[in-house]
């Protein structure tokens, strides 16, 4: 029996977001016999990686902070002495900083992760080319969704051949729909009423995830909907701003900020409905969660949420910014039990037959394969 090969994940750091969180599922669910997964931050621990390390992954930190950049030294110390067989990066952080130093030593298998058609490259020319000279240079390039392929091969023009679309996965097992008692439970742990209708927003506070628009919906289902509650869940630069938002539309009390939640097979439970109201998506994670989690979704059609959900069988899609289409659909939802029950089954099924973690982690396994050369 051939030994295990020995994997590096690189990423940005081990903070809070949706790539973090399909890394942890990824490593958990890898096949130890083949591979054995380690996981490099560019900078800091973060929330995640205590959790990373009760899963037995070994985590390196490569600086205390972003400057001065310390990763960059530390990096080509650990890839020159580690050993490993593969490089796998996540994020534009790695990818722009550590992964040039791993083509420029030679390294034979480097694996480039793309989570989303991100913002910044189309806002710098510069950054735009240096990522494609550099994916143009790595064996093999896996985007999250076709709409994420679509971009890498019409905006850095690579090779049709290079790209592979592999979605992200959630662990279906762990993510199931909440018994009456769980659902309480999880209620009373958030202080929010046991017989309430709960609408929640889960994700970064950044401009990405438009919680602006979010707000701007409370305000309207709110209004003769005295039982109805929102919550956000996530931490972010824009969270000062969003408070002070929801005291201006004067919906202080009918959404709560929870800050980071690491519970969150606990905070699907509490929920009725989810909103996502981002203007763009890769594959995101908290879709995945949901749908997993039997709980009805209201979001964006738009980018790898399209890909996902079809409106009014697996979900309800608005066209992204429509503020009048997500309070529609939320209405729809709040009067319409069996609508809640017909949407959460089937966004389940469609997670269980092509967004289980176990078969994602195959399937990367087999492009590790692939650059490995079969060995």
């Amino acid at each position: 029996m051939s030994k295990a090969k020995k994997v590096l994940h690189v990423i940005d750091s081990l903070d809070l977001g949706g790539a973090q969180t399909f890394l942890l599922d990824l490593v958990r669910h890898h096949d130890r016999s083949r591979y054995l997964p380690e996981v490099a931050a560019m900078h800091g621990r973060g929330v995640y990686a205590d959790v990373f390390e009760k899963a037995g992954i070994t985590i390196h930190s490569l600086s205390p902070g972003k400057f001065p950049p310390m990763y960059i030294p530390n990096f080509w110390r650990l890839m020159k002495k580690g050993g490993y067989d593969i490089l796998h990066f996540h994020l534009f952080g790695a990818n722009l900083c550590a992964k040039p130093l791993a083509i420029l030593a030679g390294h034979p298998a480097i694996v480039v992760h793309d989570q989303c058609n991100d913002a910044s490259r189309e806002e710098s020319p510069l950054l735009l080319a240096a990522d494609a000279f550099w994916n143009r240079r790595s064996d093999r390039v896996i985007a999250v969704s076709e709409s994420t392929r679509r971009y890498l091969l019409d905006r850095e023009d690579l090779p049709e051949d290079l790209v592979t679309v592999i979605p992200n996965g959630v662990d279906t097992e762990m993510f199931r729909p909440a018994t009456l008692e769980q659902k309480r439970s999880a209620r009373l742990a958030l202080r929010l009423p046991p017989e309430s209708f709960v609408i929640g927003g889960v994700g970064r506070l950044v401009s990405q995830k438009n919680f602006t628009l979010f707000l701007k919906v409370v305000a309207r289902v709110v209004t003769g909907n005295p039982s109805v509650f929102f919550v956000i869940a996530g931490t972010g630069p824009l969270e000062s701003q969003l408070h002070a938002e929801a005291e201006k539309l004067g919906i202080g009390e009918r959404v709560r900020f929870l800050g980071h939640v690491s519970d969150r097979i606990s905070l699907f439970h509490a929920l009725d409905s989810l909103l996502m109201t981002s203007d763009f998506e890769g594959t995101p994670m908290t879709l995945l969660e949901t749908m997993s989690s039997g709980v009805p979704v209201v979001a964006s059609a738009v980018d790898g949420i399209a890909e996902v959900c079809t409106h009014g069988k697996n979900a309800l899609l608005s066209p992204p910014g429509d503020l009048g289409s997500f309070r529609d659909s939320l209405c729809r939802l709040i009067a319409e039990e069996s609508l809640r029950e017909t949407l959460g089954a089937e966004g389940r099924r469609t997670v269980i037959q092509n967004y289980d973690i176990r078969g994602i982690a195959r399937r990367i396994e087999g492009i590790y394969g692939e650059v490995l050369g079969g060995n």
